[in-house]
C-alpha cells in the first residue's frame, strides 16, 4: 500500500473525510495526490495553531461587568463602567478560552468584598478606589494562570445616596368606558389611599405620588373593586407593592327641578322683577339618590351689574349644584327683567 493511501485511512473520520470526499469528487476527481496534500496541509495547521497557542502572549481583552454585593444600607446614586479593558499576560489556551467565557458570561465584581467592606459601617456617600489595587485579586478569579497587567479605567468612583421612607399617597390610573345610563358616581380612589415607600432620601424628598398601573375597563355597568399594582420606579419600594382600586358605578336617571333666580349686587333702593323668576333645570343623578335633590340645593344668579350696563337679556349662572349630578341644563338660560319705581 503507497504511502499516500495510508495517511488518507488514518484520516478517514467525520469532516476530514467528507471534505476530501467532496474535494475528489467535485476538483480533483481521481488525483489521489492533491488530496493527501491538503491532508497533510490542514493537520500540520492544526499542530502550528495548537504550538502557537501554547505560548505565552500580552493582549488586551475587554470584560462585560455586573457589579454584585452592594452595601445594602446604601443605594447607588453613579454609573460604573459596564465594561473593563484590561491588558493580560497568559497562555494563548487561557486566553481564548476566557474571551470566549466574556461572550456569554460578565465579569462579576463584587464591590463588598473587593473594597474590604469600607463602605459599610461609614456615612460617607462618596468613595474613589484605584483599580490597580484589585489586580491581584481579579486575576485568581479570572484564573491562576491570568496575570492582569493593567485595567482600564484605572479609577472606580462610587458614589451612593442614603436610603430613607416615606407615606406617600396613591393615585390610581384609569380607563373606564360605561354603558349608556351609567356614570361615575364619586371618586376614584385606592385602599389604602397611600402606602409606604422605601428608597434614597434625595428622590423621597422630591416624591409626592405614587401611581398604579393603568387599568382598563370596558362596558362598564357596576362599582368596580379590583387589585392594582404599583407602577414600578427603579431604585423604590413599596408596602404593600398594590392597592384595592375602587370606582364607584351607578346607573343614572334623568330629573328635574323648579329653582329660584336670584338678583346679585342690587342697591337696597332698586326693585327689580325678573321674568320669569323660576326656570327649570334638568340632570342626570344616580339612583340611590334621586330622593335627595330639592330645589333649594341649587343657587342660580343673574347680577344687577348687567342691568346696570342696559343688557336687555340676563345670563343665568349657577353658584351653587350638588357635585354628584351630570349634565345639569338650564332652561330658559338667559331671563327678563323689569325695573319697577318705587
Amino acid at each position: 500500500m503507497s504511502t499516500h493511501f495510508f495517511i488518507f485511512d488514518a484520516v478517514k473520520t467525520n469532516w476530514v473525510y467528507k471534505f476530501v470526499k467532496y474535494l475528489k469528487k467535485v476538483y480533483f476527481r481521481n488525483d489521489k495526490r492533491v488530496a493527501a496534500y491538503l491532508i497533510c496541509v490542514a493537520i500540520a495547521s492544526v499542530f502550528w495553531f495548537l504550538n502557537a497557542l501554547s505560548k505565552i502572549y500580552t493582549v488586551e481583552i475587554v470584560a462585560p461587568v455586573e457589579y454584585v454585593n452592594l452595601p445594602n444600607n446604601k443605594t447607588l446614586a453613579s454609573n460604573l463602567p459596564e465594561k473593563f479593558e484590561m491588558t493580560v499576560r497568559a497562555h494563548g489556551f487561557t486566553i481564548l478560552r476566557r474571551r470566549l467565557i466574556f461572550l456569554f458570561m460578565p465579569f462579576s465584581f463584587n464591590v463588598n468584598e473587593m473594597t474590604n467592606g469600607r463602605m459599610l459601617d461609614t456615612k460617607k456617600t462618596s468613595f474613589t478606589f484605584p483599580t490597580r489595587q484589585f489586580l491581584t485579586e481579579m486575576s485568581y478569579q479570572l484564573s491562576n494562570d491570568i496575570e492582569i497587567v493593567s485595567m482600564n479605567p484605572d479609577t472606580l468612583f462610587f458614589r451612593f445616596d442614603e436610603m430613607g421612607q416615606k407615606l406617600i399617597k396613591v393615585k390610581p390610573l384609569v380607563k373606564v368606558d360605561l354603558k349608556k345610563q351609567f356614570q361615575i358616581s364619586g371618586e376614584i380612589s385606592t385602599e389604602p389611599g397611600s402606602i409606604v415607600v422605601n428608597g434614597p432620601q434625595s428622590t423621597l424628598d422630591t416624591l409626592r405620588f405614587v401611581y398604579t398601573v393603568v387599568k382598563e375597563f370596558n362596558a362598564v355597568d357596576e362599582a368596580i373593586r379590583v387589585k392594582a399594582e404599583i407602577s414600578p420606579v427603579k431604585e423604590l419600594f413599596y408596602d404593600p407593592q398594590s392597592v384595592q382600586l375602587v370606582i364607584p358605578v351607578e346607573e343614572y336617571t334623568e330629573a328635574q327641578q323648579s329653582v329660584p333666580i336670584m338678583l346679585t349686587d342690587a342697591p337696597a333702593n332698586i326693585k327689580v322683577k325678573l321674568f320669569p323668576a323660576r326656570v327649570k333645570v334638568s340632570f342626570l343623578v344616580g339612583l340611590s339618590r334621586f330622593s335627595e335633590i330639592h330645589p333649594e340645593d341649587f343657587k342660580l344668579a343673574v347680577s344687577y351689574s348687567d342691568i346696570s350696563q342696559g343688557i336687555q337679556r340676563l345670563q343665568i349662572k349657577t353658584t351653587s349644584a350638588p357635585a354628584y349630578l351630570y349634565d345639569v341644563k338650564i332652561s330658559p338660560e338667559e331671563i327678563e327683567y323689569l325695573i319697577e319705581n318705587e
